[in-house]
């Protein structure tokens, strides 16, 4: 009893030091595109894990991967990852993952993204919920072992990557594929604190471009508005739109979702998320350009996927008589981790201890840990802080509750210890 008080103490102790260190994560604004300030937030994590007593090896992907697997107009800066390590002597180790990129900041702020505001029980920024305060948790939950004399029961191998939110090969797929994950268990930090999560969707973006015929304005009946074909398009597609949402996998959702939806397991979704199209006011646009993803189930195949939404189009462009052409670019595919392994029970205990009881779980989103335990064939869940209803990861004023945060070093101790 007198050691789960001192622990106690500890953490509450630490809730300064906490923030603190989640404060300046943020404040480095790794947002990608284009990713420009990767080896800086690499440099300011080094010594902080040194100062803990582990060896750390900045990684950058070599120029010939990056071109062959990664780059793009949009991107710049060096693809900098951390690795750090720490031998315990112990019989198994632990690979330990979240991403160190965020999303640009976006509109509808109410406070500045990149200096973290505290108000009311929770921390605003971009990032702090995906997912730099697992970051912060866990350099937190490293400071508590050190000041109580905690040993971990697993030698550490902590992967700190960059390039998760763009894809489709982020610095853990080349991790994975230059042998760099080499730990017994993989925990992904990335994601939310719902569940013990075993199952993702796989990532398909698509883009497509409808094409017209200009002319001038006035004239419209000389050239075809690709605009309007794009319309016409987008109709048909909320057709598709119903008939993939109806797919459900057997892996659940978690219980928010199910309050949330009515739904009860993980289900495959498609989303026209952007237009882009025209010329001048006065001229009629000869092409119009949408783009959107589809997430799928870990029961269906991609190549299924792709020839499903072909087929789809093909017959869209004899019943119109459109003209497009389509482009799909596969991203992360999807995961599924077998629910009832060791590792995961141990997550799931671990998890329950701290947050009250916690079920395995599948998410909609998708994860580059996917690809990565495609390679190791690791036991692997996600386990994140962030909260799916409140924390609003990816939108506007992105939050998590300080609790949430405290209660995340907390669980990274029984964990580990």
């Amino acid at each position: 009893m007198e050691e789960k008080e001192e622990f106690e103490k500890a953490v509450e102790r630490k809730e300064k030091e906490l923030i603190d260190y989640l404060t300046e994560l943020v404040r480095i604004p790794t947002f990608v595109p284009p990713g420009q300030n990767y080896e800086k937030i690499v440099d300011w994590l080094i010594p902080v894990f040194e100062n803990f007593g582990f060896e750390c090896e900045k990684v950058e992907m070599p120029e010939d991967v990056y071109e062959a697997r990664q780059k793009s107009a949009e991107l710049s800066g060096k693809r900098m990852n951390l690795l750090a390590t720490k031998d315990f002597g112990a019989e198994e180790s632990v690979d330990i993952y979240t991403h160190l990129d965020v999303v640009p900041a976006g509109e509808g702020w109410s406070t500045l993204p990149f200096e973290p505001v505290v108000k009311e029980g929770r921390i605003y920024g971009r990032g702090v919920a995906d997912s730099k305060g697992s970051v912060a948790s866990l350099l937190t939950a490293l400071s508590v072992m050190r000041e109580l004399n905690l040993e971990s029961k697993y030698n550490l191998r902590i992967a700190l990557t960059t390039d998760e939110e763009i894809g489709p090969y982020s610095g853990l797929c080349f991790f994975a594929d230059a042998g760099l994950l080499q730990g017994d268990y993989l925990l992904c930090m990335d994601g939310d604190n719902e569940g013990i999560c075993v199952a993702t969707d796989g990532v398909l973006n698509w883009e497509m471009k409808v094409y017209g015929k200009s002319c001038h304005s006035s004239v419209p009946f000389l050239g075809v508005n690709a605009i309007e074909q794009a319309m016409r398009v987008i109709e048909e597609l909320d057709v598709l739109k119903r008939k993939v949402g109806n797919r459900q996998s057997k892996s659940p959702c978690s219980s928010y979702m199910t309050e949330t939806t009515g739904q009860k397991h993980i289900t495959s979704v498609f989303n026209v998320t952007m237009i882009n199209g025209g010329v001048k006011e006065n001229v009629i646009p000869p092409s119009c350009t949408l783009r959107g993803d589809r997430r799928y189930i870990p029961e269906e195949a991609v190549e299924e996927v792709i020839k499903e939404f072909e087929d789809f189009l093909q017959q869209v462009k004899t019943k119109h008589g459109i003209d497009l052409e389509l482009i799909c670019k596969p991203g992360y595919p999807p995961m599924f981790s077998n629910p009832s392994s060791e590792w995961v029970r141990r997550v799931q205990d671990a998890a329950s201890d701290v947050f009250g009881h916690k079920d395995i779980t599948g998410v909609q989103g998708g994860l580059d840990v996917a690809y990565a335990v495609l390679q190791t064939k690791q036991p692997v869940c996600a386990f994140g802080v962030g909260n799916w209803i409140e924390s609003n990861a990816h939108g506007a004023d992105e939050n998590v509750r300080i609790r949430d945060l405290k209660d995340y070093v907390r669980f990274l101790v029984g964990l580990l210890t």
